[in-house]
């Protein structure tokens, strides 16, 4: 059977195929797996007529079925003409497995006969990916290996390929039953006591921007930064643009970020970064990156999304994009994943990815929020920047 790299495309010769996924940890944290096919037009809109597929539920569509041991069968010829794209995506689901993300599966291997794409999922932290493509060329289809993966989970996966569809319940397991499996007494929340840390900023006196899969599926928030300490609570998520806003009652905070008027950014600006990354390892006060704008748009053309160099990791999901004057240009939200560029073959690094600052606005205003908007400034030094910004950052530690 010939195997395929990330990034390999095939030509599809017969109109019916069968995708069937394999892991040799399915029967263990099948739980925590979720799946989907997503079809799309060529504006990367839902079909009336083809709605995204729950494959747990084996929900029939024109020209897509399941085969009797759960494979999900297509008949090409068959799908709506409207339908340009198919995405078959694979997250991490928290269900009543004691998986933490993507990565205890180990491999995850697409059987699409007579090929198969096999993916090594050892040290990755994943919690969502697009594992394959089949799309339109011409007269045929193609069929491409994707595999690119976000630690963002399906909110981050959405924004870099530019889709928007219902997310199911994390807790769903939408991979078909198999040996072993028991869905009795199914947990519909991360396992009890399960902690996460991210960054996040303060808006105004009583509001805190952050990533909506920081505080995804968590039942305590909390914030902190140098000076002020004290619970949150959620008021407003956007998983599509993968951002949140937390509320803080009682004391006002002691500073807020202002965003830089107008919408610009330009290519090639420097930007430097604010956030709590690697808590526990790294201190726990806040870190600072510098870089720049290294392109206006994300994954797909993604335009709500633009690239920058600043370096990141885990914990400064949430955390500030900074102009040299200090002002709010982004918010950090992900990174390319170093380990599956150089699976095909190539090599990046510090190519990561933030929420547009205009978005972020449209999303305070929607919420009824009025962040400062600072009039243009002159360059400060980094360290201006950054003494300034220590007053409104919070870590943002979030427990089951």
């Amino acid at each position: 059977m010939p195997d395929l790299v990330s990034g390999q495309r095939i030509e599809l010769s017969q109109p019916v195929i069968e995708l069937r996924i394999e892991s040799p940890r399915l029967d263990q944290y099948g739980r925590s797996l979720g799946a989907l096919l997503v079809g799309v037009d060529r504006n990367k809109q839902i079909p009336a007529d083809f709605a995204p597929i729950d494959i747990e539920q084996r929900e029939m569509r024109p020209g897509a079925g399941f085969g009797p041991h759960g494979e999900v069968q297509l008949d090409l010829a068959a799908l709506p003409a409207q339908v340009e794209r198919l995405y078959l995506i694979l997250f991490f689901a928290h269900g009543g497995s004691n998986a933490r993300s993507l990565r205890d599966f180990e491999r995850i291997t697409l059987i699409a006969e007579p090929h198969r794409f096999a993916m090594d999922l050892g040290g990755r932290d994943d919690t969502a990916l697009v594992l394959a493509e089949i799309y339109r060329r011409g007269d045929g289809w193609r069929m491409s290996a994707n595999g690119q993966g976000f630690v963002g989970g399906v909110g981050a996966l959405q924004s870099a390929f530019g889709l928007n569809f219902p997310i199911p319940p994390r807790s769903e397991r939408l991979l078909p039953p198999g040996p072993g499996h028991d869905d009795r007494g199914q947990d519909r929340r991360p396992t009890p006591g399960t902690t996460y840390t991210g960054s996040g900023f303060a808006v105004d006196a009583q509001h805190i921007l952050t990533n909506a899969h920081v505080i995804e599926g968590m039942s305590r928030v909390d914030v902190a930064n140098e000076k002020f300490t004290a619970a949150a609570e959620i008021v407003f998520v956007d998983p599509r643009n993968d951002i949140a806003l937390l509320r803080v009652t009682g004391q006002p905070l002691p500073a807020a970020a202002g965003f830089r008027e107008g919408y610009d950014i330009h290519l090639g600006e420097d930007v430097i970064v604010l956030g709590f990354p690697l808590q526990g390892l790294l201190g726990s006060g806040p870190q600072a990156t510098a870089g720049n704008v290294s392109a206006l748009c994300g994954i797909g053309n993604d335009t709500s999304v633009m690239q920058f160099s600043a370096p990141i990791a885990s914990g400064n999901s949430g955390g500030p994009i900074l102009d040299q004057a200090g002002h709010v240009v982004g918010l950090v939200y992900s990174s390319l994943n170093k380990e599956l560029v150089r699976q095909g073959g190539s090599n990046a690094e510090n190519v990561n990815f933030g929420v547009k600052g205009v978005v972020v606005r449209a999303f305070l205003n929607a919420t009824g929020v009025e962040p400062q908007v600072a009039q243009a400034g002159y360059p400060r030094s980094r360290a201006e920047v950054v003494r300034e910004g220590r007053a409104f950052i919070y870590r943002i530690r979030c427990e089951a």
